[in-house]
């Protein structure tokens, strides 16, 4: 017997057979990212208990396989999916959808989160207590895991907030010797062995420390300070910064990490949202600049949209918004899942096309409205520049009396959003991340091959906030998209390639350019298998993982054991 049947035989035996997965139907929806990276697994296993997922972890250091974990599969970089086949070892992905779960403590003021918590299940969580996690959705992917945030230094929206990070959080790790060692870093006495520290965390058998009595960051906790410095030559974040990498917090899947302990943040009153157009983008910078300056307290979020970004959005993700809008944002794992599994039906069926399912999704968004509110739509077709700016209705009339002096009394380049009108521009906003990648799905595209994106971090001071490629590399682009985080200054572009156009070469000089301007990339979907981390973040994952067996290959290190 071979030693992958062994392995599978034996998870098989840990797990029972519906939970380990090895057929190439039943395999496929988690070897392929939701943006971009694919590749090959010997077996996908679904534990469903953090000790199942432990003897799991055992048995795979046993075997000496590579071991990627996945969570919601929501990233935009590869990171959590096999990346090729060119591993030196065989692959096993572990799934950790099932593993749901989540502690409030002192008062909902904190939480533990475990490996299958979603953002939205813990937002849904602390809506009684009045309270917020450190990203909630519309600041993250659709779906997007708490500890994959933690796992990516994630930053999204939430201004005041900065990237997910925590000093406290139960950890496994694979040590120089190739041993598997439980780490306890989460400020709470569970036990001594494994099967006492998970049985004691999933039975909530746990006793609270109060913060005096430990020492750690549970968040970035002086990150909206830095964000008013808009002299600065430097970011305001990037993954791989060494202020925020500390064992679970940046380390791109190079640990196995169970449970995270987060803080809770307290609810803002009534919110209100101001949407503001331009067709000069340095008028927006300057208003970007003055704001930061003069506002007594720095509103929620402040998101940019670019017109073409809009309109694609409106026409190939417009299902997707509509969803949200009356399913709510928590029913899109599962719709999902239908999905992949109606893709794998009609692909079994002789004569009808791959894509015939997303064809049918983009015929249902030719032909129905668009939902969009009309001040909105009027402002789409009038202006190039879109921000969306959120705070609480206390300093509305701050901001409006600023926005009114900026504007020189000239109104009409703003406008303060309805209930309605606000919610329609966050969906369009959180929505625009899939909208080429349904033009790719509807049209037979593969995404791998011509879709190009990049996730960069401006400095403070630069006077320029879209990429001006050079006329020879505008003639190589098919269709593009921009959106992002404005008073951060975290710029989303993405770019559809036209056919046989080398999409690596485009994208090494489309760098070189950003590292002329002094851009530091990526900002916050993580080095994923498209970026290559720096040198220091590079030493940083080798002291989480030596023998390289957790996630190779990130950030386009080696795929070899010890990293050789």
């Amino acid at each position: 017997m071979t030693i992958q049947h062994q392995l599978i035989n034996e998870l098989s035996r840990t797990l029972g057979s519906d939970k380990v997965l090895y057929r190439a139907n039943d395999k496929a929806r988690y070897l392929k990212g939701f943006r971009v990276g694919k590749g090959d697994a010997i077996g996908v296993v679904l534990p469903d208990t953090l000790l199942v997922l432990w003897r799991t972890l055992e048995s795979c250091v046993k075997h000496d396989v590579i071991v990627i974990l996945q969570a919601s599969n929501t990233g935009l970089t590869g990171g959590s999916t096999p990346d090729d086949n060119d591993y030196d070892r065989d692959v096993i992905v572990i799934s950790t959808r099932r593993l749901k779960g989540l502690k409030l403590l002192d008062n909902a003021q904190q939480v533990l989160a475990f490996p299958g918590t979603t953002l939205t299940e813990l937002e849904n969580a602390l809506k009684p207590y009045k309270r917020e996690p450190h990203s909630v959705i519309g600041s993250s992917c659709i779906g997007a895991s708490v500890i994959g945030g933690i796992c990516n230094n994630s930053g999204g929206s939430l201004i005041r907030r900065g990237p997910a990070y925590t000093e406290k959080s139960l950890f496994a790790q694979i040590d120089e010797y190739g041993s598997l060692q439980l780490v306890n870093h989460l400020g709470i006495e569970l036990g001594e062995t494994p099967e006492q520290v998970f049985q004691n965390l999933e039975q909530q058998n746990c006793v609270f420390n109060q913060a005096e009595d430990w020492d750690g960051q549970i968040w970035a906790e002086k990150y909206a300070e830095n964000l008013r410095d808009t002299t600065s030559p430097t970011p305001t974040r990037y993954n791989g910064n060494p202020a925020y990498l500390h064992e679970s917090s940046g380390c791109s899947g190079k640990l196995a990490v169970f449970a995270v302990r987060l803080p809770t943040f307290e609810s803002g009153s009534n919110s209100t949202s101001y949407f503001i157009s331009s067709n000069d983008e340095v008028e927006l910078i300057q208003l970007r600049k003055y704001l930061l300056e003069n506002l007594t307290v720095l509103p929620n979020q402040a998101e940019y949209i670019h017109h073409q970004a809009f309109e694609l959005t409106q026409r190939y993700a417009k299902h997707m918004y509509k969803i949200i809008d009356i399913f709510g944002a928590e029913k899109i794992p599962t719709l999902f899942a239908l999905k992949a599994k109606l893709d794998r039906f009609f692909k079994s069926v002789p004569l009808l096309p791959n894509n015939i399912f997303d064809r049918c999704i983009q015929l249902f968004n030719s032909l129905t409205p668009t939902w969009i509110e009309p001040r909105l739509q009027k402002f789409q077709k009038k202006y190039q520049h879109h921000l969306v700016i959120k705070t609480e209705q206390v300093q509305q009339d701050e901001l409006q009396q600023l926005l009114t002096n900026f504007f020189k009394g000239e109104v009409e380049q703003f406008f303060r959003c309805t209930p309605k009108e606000e919610k329609n521009a966050f969906l369009i906003r959180f929505a625009i991340g899939g909208g080429l990648i349904y033009y790719c799905e509807s049209e037979g595209v593969d995404p791998n091959e011509r879709l190009v994106s990049f996730d960069i971090a401006l400095r403070r001071n630069d006077q320029k906030w879209l990429i001006d490629l050079p006329e020879h590399l505008q003639q190589q682009v098919m269709m593009e998209s921009c959106c992002g985080h404005f008073f951060c200054f975290v710029c989303h572009q993405d770019y559809l390639l036209k056919e046989d156009v080398d999409a690596h070469q485009f994208k090494n000089e489309v760098l070189a350019y950003l590292e002329q301007r002094g851009a530091t990339y990526p900002a916050e979907h993580n080095v994923g298998h498209i970026y290559h981390a720096s040198t220091e973040y590079q030493e940083h994952l080798k002291t989480l993982d030596p023998t390289n067996s957790f996630n190779p290959g990130i950030g386009k290190t080696s795929k070899c054991k010890h990293w050789h």
